[in-house]
């Protein structure tokens, strides 16, 4: 039997009219030893093998919830790992990722009081297929690296081009993460990371998008060697840093600051189509809205009433329903979950939180030495009400580090699968240490 793996992309649909004809088993056997990501994306050759992919072998797994959690100590960030939430109902988690990154040593400053040395801040971008995109918040500008937990494999980007005009300002920001994006456009198979230059602008306007893409079957726009710059234009050119990115079905979308605008930015045609207006806030409450992915789907989380202890607090998710990627005009947006939370201190995890049948909230540390934690509850049709009654289901095993002595602080939900595809065939790559 031939155990090569067929074409992908244009090749592929040229080989299934000259050739590839192969009897449906065949075909079957073949498809059911490759990974699973590359077999879904096998579906794009033609009818017949999309219809053989979905009718005769297994689906893609759902994505699984993935904490990413930093361990601290004496106020000083230590290390970071993620753990992957694989059952939420038992509250069951098992770590897959841990940084390598030595752990900052004690000294004595000029009072001789011990003192950590700061040489740790990573914080997550986001996942995509299972590959991980960190920022390195020492570095001015932020240094992009992506991990593969699966294989053990990481690859670093190059530097922005204007992260040494930066060093010489001499600049403190260290959220430099915040205006990164990690994106995956499934019909090119290209992994994109985009950069919004607007942490200088009261305003939040920019004038271009850093883009920097890797992968993809070798359709324009080719995989960078460097960052691009790609210009943006009008009410899009301006972004709400704290609301977050969200990419669905290759397309990337931000909130304008100011209007307050959904943008849909084309990773394929980097360019903007559309912007919408988010939905409208209740009558006497203010809005203050994050992106999130329901389940393949756009959604905003209003947070518009205040986070109080002992107050009723009611979150509201919206997603975009109806329409596609190519028909924006039938889009409209409809409330899918109400979330009150009464006399406990969690909300609604970010940027993801909704999981199969579950959703996830987190809870701030305590103090020192306690952990912050996660949540599973069972949604119920309508409204879910979380309480000191029914505070759900604490995922377990989140450890505290290298020290007992370590807390540890949610960092981030993102939504994780598993892929042992290397990372090898985007550039030179190294192994992480042990």
């Amino acid at each position: 039997m031939a155990s090569a793996t067929p074409p992908i992309g244009r090749e592929a649909t040229a080989a299934a009219g000259n050739g590839w004809n192969l009897p449906t088993d065949t075909l079957v056997e073949i498809l059911l030893r490759l990974p699973p990501t590359k077999r879904w994306r096998l579906r794009l050759v033609c009818r017949h093998w999309r219809d053989v992919i979905r009718d005769r072998t297994p689906a893609p797994a759902p994505p699984t919830a993935l904490a990413f959690v930093v361990s601290s100590a004496e106020y000083t960030a230590m290390s970071a790992s993620a753990f992957a939430i694989d059952d939420p109902a038992l509250g069951r988690c098992r770590e897959v990722w841990r940084s390598s990154n030595p752990r900052p040593q004690r000294r004595y400053n000029e009072y001789h009081r011990h003192v950590y040395e700061r040489n740790f801040d990573t914080a997550m971008v986001g996942t995509c297929n299972g590959v991980l995109c960190l920022c390195d918040n020492k570095r001015p500008g932020g240094a992009i690296s992506l991990a593969n937990p699966a294989t053990g494999e990481s690859l670093a980007l190059p530097p922005l081009p204007c992260s040494g005009h930066w060093q010489e300002w001499g600049t403190t920001i260290r959220s430099w993460h915040e205006a990164y994006a990690f994106a995956h456009d499934p019909n090119t198979w290209r992994y994109t990371v985009v950069h919004v230059p607007s942490f200088f602008d009261r305003n939040g306007v920019f004038a271009a998008l850093n883009v920097f893409t890797l992968g993809g079957d070798g359709s324009s726009p080719p995989a960078s060697t460097t960052w691009r710059e790609v210009p943006v234009a009008g009410a899009a050119a301006s972004c709400r840093l704290d609301a977050g990115f969200v990419a669905i079905d290759g397309t990337l979308h931000w909130v304008t600051e100011g209007t307050e605008r959904v943008v849909a930015f084309d990773l394929a045609a980097e360019r903007v189509t559309s912007t919408m207006a988010l939905p409208a806030p209740e009558a006497g409450r203010g809005s203050r809205w994050c992106l999130t992915e329901v389940r393949g789907r756009l959604g905003a989380v209003d947070y518009s009433a205040e986070r109080c202890w002992g107050t009723p607090e009611m979150t509201h998710v919206w997603v975009l329903d109806g329409g596609g990627r190519d028909d924006r005009r039938r889009q409209v947006w409809s409330r899918r979950y109400s979330v009150q939370v009464y006399r406990v201190e969690q909300w609604l995890a970010a940027p993801q939180f909704a999981f199969g049948e579950h959703v996830l909230t987190t809870e701030a540390p305590g103090g020192r030495g306690v952990s912050a934690s996660v949540f599973a509850h069972r949604m119920p049709p309508g409204r879910l009400r979380i309480g000191w009654k029914a505070p759900g289901v604490r995922v377990s095993g989140i450890s505290s580090g290298d020290s007992r002595d370590d807390s540890v602080r949610i960092h981030g939900v993102f939504g994780y699968v598993e892929n042992k595809e290397p990372l090898k065939r985007f550039t030179t790559i190294h192994k992480l240490r042990d």
